[in-house]
């Protein structure tokens, strides 16, 4: 079986699997959608992109933190890609009840897109690249990225922070995944400075970069006590759990952001082609 095969059968089982056991945490994913959504409309003009593709439909396809529907009612010209055809269909199915164009969700890989060059106005993947086994894979998924999107055009994407503290040696990671503790493959990520330097060698200036979702790793511990502490409150505390993440949130704008963030962001820009 190819890897391409393994790794949409894989994705294929997650789906199902993520619906079955009920991984959802409302106020986590409400969370996570405001988040995605002020990052990306603070570094992009979405109403004005002439096309956007969004790298992943894992959170369309079952989650509550989608937001492509959301940037679907801003623009209707919105791409979406995932390499697991069971996800492909629940976000279309999830997306038609939205009232959302899904006639643009394709199956693919990230590594192998089936764009024209120069073809994508902006970009958005949201720790779709830290799923991958290796810092090679996501090197090539970032030069296919940079093939596809224009000149001047943005990529705003998101990985795995592991300058966190809490963020565990990969070793451990092989160990939760065989032990059945995590419900789906964790990838390599790259650090800060070697994304900047590996997007600045394809082609791109990065225009920007912060740190998003300051709570540790694992987040099984932080959908744990989410879920523990709305059922022991029956509710009365939800309003008090927005405004503990509201107030974590704060730390984005400290210079320790890249200890305490869970997740690094850059927005980069690709370069205009140099003239002749």
């Amino acid at each position: 079986m190819s890897k391409l095969g393994s790794k949409a059968e894989h994705w294929d089982h997650v789906a199902r699997e993520w619906t079955l056991k009920g991984y959802s945490n409302e106020l986590l994913a409400e969370h996570k959608k405001k988040t995605y959504l002020s990052l990306i409309t603070r570094w992009a003009d979405v109403a004005n992109a002439r096309n956007i593709l969004k790298t992943d439909l894992f959170q369309e396809a079952s989650g509550r933190d989608q937001f492509l529907f959301d940037l679907g009612q801003v623009n209707s010209n919105v791409i979406g890609i995932d390499v697991s055809h069971e996800i492909v269909g629940r976000a279309k199915s999830r997306a038609n009840a939205y009232g959302v164009d899904a006639s643009k969700y394709l199956c693919c890989d990230v590594r192998h897109l089936p764009f024209r060059d120069n073809s994508i106005s902006l970009i958005i993947s949201d720790s779709t690249l830290d799923h991958f086994p290796s810092d090679s894979d996501i090197v090539i998924a970032l030069k296919e990225l940079g093939r596809a999107l224009r000149p001047g055009g943005i990529l705003i994407l998101t990985l795995d922070n592991s300058s966190n503290p809490t963020y565990p040696p990969y070793i451990i990671f092989r160990l939760w995944m065989r032990l059945g503790l995590s419900p789906y493959f964790i990838g390599r990520t790259l650090s800060l400075k070697k994304l900047t330097q590996n997007l600045e060698e394809i082609g791109f200036d990065v225009a920007d970069c912060t740190a998003i979702f300051h709570y540790p790793h694992p987040d099984g511990l932080v959908r744990g006590l989410e879920r523990s502490l709305r059922k022991l409150s029956r509710g009365r505390l939800d309003n008090a759990i927005r405004k503990a993440l509201a107030l974590l949130d704060k730390l984005e704008g400290k210079r320790t952001r890249y200890l305490t963030g869970r997740y690094i962001a850059v927005k980069a820009v690709k370069r205009q082609a140099e003239p002749c």
